[in-house]
């Protein structure tokens, strides 16, 4: 390059060079710039590897999460069905709770009736106690008297035997002096049957029972009557 006249005038060689030191510099800037964009680019390759990648792991992550998903859906179908029979076997409970407490209330008030009834037949059983032991009482009274009854009783028994064997005694002495009692009629006696006419032998004496006339210690003395064979009749 040469200055001439405060004009640079560069010559052919000068240019050459110029435009070929110019076309390297360009030629490695644009290399330079190549290379980074390349550099860049193989990066973003690399990341959109990755995010490719990322992208599948999502991909099945997404169905994996689906298919939990669908089970998660179909467990709480079956939990929301399992609590709908709970919730029916809940209500049926709570009306049998019902009936059972309408029942107890019901059997309460019975037992509270019961429990009344029994305490009218306590006080009722107190005061047949109370009697049971009044009428005890009286006839340990009655017993005693009876008891002291029979001692005298058993005495005047006693007193009453001894005079037995007596009159005994002197019945024997006076059966003995007596002569015996005919219980039939000769023909030529005059008792006749007032029923049939029969008369003589067809009667016949016997004790009327119907009448007492005393008693000789515990043996009682009867009245004598007529009797008919033939009829039966008594006179």
């Amino acid at each position: 390059m040469i200055l001439e006249r405060g004009v640079i005038v560069i010559s052919q060689d000068d240019m050459k060079d110029l435009t070929t030191d110019l076309d390297n510099k360009l030629v490695k800037a644009l290399q330079n710039k190549i290379d980074t964009y390349e550099t860049e680019v193989s990066e973003l390759k690399d990341i959109l590897t990755k995010k490719d990648e990322e992208i599948a792991n999502l991909a099945k992550s997404k169905d994996v999460l689906s298919s939990e998903l669908e089970e998660t859906k179909s467990n709480l179908e079956n939990k929301t069905n399992k609590l709908e029979k709970i919730d029916s076997e809940v209500y049926d409970l709570k009306k049998t709770v019902t009936i059972k407490e309408n029942e107890t209330n019901k059997l309460c008030a019975e037992v509270d009736e019961l429990k009344q009834k029994i305490e009218e037949l306590s006080d009722e059983v107190v005061k047949k106690e109370n009697k049971i032991t009044e009428l005890s009482e009286e006839l340990t009274n009655k017993e005693n008297k009876i008891t002291e009854l029979n001692d005298t009783l058993a005495g005047k028994e006693k007193i009453i035997e001894e005079q037995k064997d007596k009159l005994e005694k002197a019945e024997t002495e006076l059966s003995a002096l007596k002569p015996p009692e005919r219980t039939e009629y000769t023909s030529e006696e005059r008792l006749i049957c007032p029923k049939c006419g029969a008369k003589g032998k067809d009667l016949k004496v016997e004790e009327d029972k119907s009448k007492v006339l005393g008693y000789v210690g515990h043996s009682p003395l009867y009245s004598k009557v007529n009797v008919c064979k033939k009829c039966g009749a008594k006179f």
